[in-house]
This record gives structure tokens, C-alpha cells and sequence, in this order.
């Protein structure tokens, strides 16, 4: 066992760094529609859409 963390040591870290990396980054982010970041995101596009027609003078029908 102290043989393999000698040679494979830094790369089992690099590698759990790696996967400890995507995993906070799926968990802040979300993978669905109820995630933060989708939800402004969806915001942000839909506010900008309104208010392009607004701005165009064009009529918004839901």
C-alpha cells in the first residue's frame, strides 16, 4: 500500500481534487430546471425579450 501511494500519490490526489471540483460545481450549478442559475438565467433571457419587443415597439402576447 505505501508503494502505491509513492508512485501513485500525487495523480490520486489530482484525481479526487478533480471529482471534488465537479462535484461542488454540479451542487452550486444544478442539473435541472429548479437550480439557481437556470432559473436567472431563464429570467435574464425572458426580461430581455419583453423588453426588446417593448423597446421595438412591438406588442408582447403571452
Amino acid at each position: 500500500m505505501d508503494e502505491i501511494f509513492k508512485q501513485y500519490g500525487s495523480t490520486i490526489i489530482t484525481v479526487l481534487a478533480i471529482i471534488a471540483v465537479i462535484g461542488i460545481i454540479t451542487l452550486v450549478i444544478g442539473n435541472d430546471s429548479n437550480s439557481i442559475v437556470y432559473q436567472k438565467f431563464t429570467e435574464l433571457i425572458t426580461n430581455f425579450y419583453d423588453r426588446a419587443n417593448t423597446t421595438a415597439g412591438f406588442t408582447v402576447t403571452p
